[in-house]
């Protein structure tokens, strides 16, 4: 019987620098402080599932340099519980890393060197050992071996979910937000591979090409339930899950659907967003993998993002099961189940 959960992709390092101000080209501002963390897909989910649940087994699946940073991620995934036994070392590349420049004013910039996360590619997986119930990769646009064109199945990232799902195993995908064109002509064909698919909005949106905010930013509830059947269209045979600020949202195989409102947070208990997406996402998968109703798996999901809010780290602020919800049970949203209908578009209150 297949226990656990994969989760296969980016693995970052960053470096925070605490700068006086950005400088302008050739210009000099002084660093005050340094710190470093995880991240990328692969550390933010898996720590954050280990998190929720320290008895489920989460293995790591991706690949890291023969340098610093690479000891540096294996130490503390050893110290959160992750099983590394499939992150493969390459000597010939550095670990990816990303340079995080804070300035005083609260601005954010960003240098990042993909390092081993261009390589990574399907000859790094050994899907003989991978005995989990669920693989799930990220992100989609942000691995350029993944993402590159394969003449049967697309993409070589399709071509790794096919793989897993020849083995019993479910399939699960996230996409990182970017500009430009690229989602209609690369995420498509991981699609027809995947049980489920949990992203953001702007991401969901832009690979059905449907915006699913107004001019002023605002949700357009209305649309999330098309933007998942269009997605459902596209070859996702379980579920679509996408999450925003405002809520989280869940479309299964016969397009029933629930969009349940996101915690209502008090005024300034959010630290910090970074890893929040991969929170919901964490919240999701342990909920799939639970066999949870819709509902609990929503709330469950919309529970570990606001618990990563509390901290400016992205996964410090994720608890336990019982924690999460119980931080659900003090902030939960009045009417917090905004919708749960089969007519796609049905007004929202």
């Amino acid at each position: 019987m297949k226990n656990g959960i994969a989760v296969g992709g980016n693995i970052f390092v960053d470096i925070l620098k605490q700068i006086d101000f950005y400088p302008g080209e050739g210009m000099l501002s002084q660093i005050r402080s340094e710190d470093r963390s995880v991240g990328g897909c692969v550390s933010n989910t898996g720590i954050s599932l280990k998190r929720l649940d320290p008895l489920l087994e989460v293995k790591a699946v991706s690949c890291i340099g023969d340098d610093d940073a690479g000891k540096y991620v294996l130490d503390i995934y050893e110290n959160n519980g992750l099983d590394a036994s499939n992150i493969l070392t390459i000597d010939t590349a550095v670990t990816g890393h990303t340079d995080v420049f804070a300035s005083k004013a609260g601005t954010r910039t960003f240098f990042v060197n993909q390092g081993t996360n261009a390589l990574f590619d399907i000859n790094h997986i050994d899907f003989d050992s991978l005995d989990t119930k669920i693989l799930h990769m990220g992100y989609i646009l942000l691995m350029e071996r993944m993402d590159s064109p394969d003449s049967e199945y697309g993409t070589v990232m399709a071509r790794v979910l096919c793989e897993a799902q020849k083995r019993g195993i479910k399939t699960s995908v996230d996409i990182v937000s970017e500009d430009g064109s690229r989602f209609r002509s690369i995420v498509p064909a991981s699609l027809k591979y995947c049980n489920y698919v949990i992203i953001n909005e702007i991401e969901a949106g832009r690979t059905v090409e449907i915006c699913p905010r107004r001019t002023d930013g605002t949700l357009i509830f209305e649309t999330l339930p098309l933007i998942c059947e269009r997605l459902m269209d596209m070859g996702v045979s379980d579920c679509v899950i996408i999450h925003c600020p405002e809520t989280g949202f869940l479309m299964d195989s016969k397009r029933n659907w629930i969009g349940l409102r996101s915690l209502n947070l008090p005024e300034g208990y959010i630290k910090g967003s970074v890893g929040a997406g991969d929170a919901f996402c964490a919240g999701a998968l342990l909920g799939l993998y639970s066999g949870m109703s819709h509902e609990e798996i929503l709330r469950l999901a919309n529970s570990a993002a606001a618990g990563c809010l509390s901290s400016r780290g992205g996964t410090e602020g994720v608890g336990t099961i019982e924690k999460m919800l119980a931080l659900h049970s003090r902030f939960a949203a009045a009417n917090e189940v905004w919708r749960k209908n089969k007519t796609r578009m049905a007004p929202v209150p």
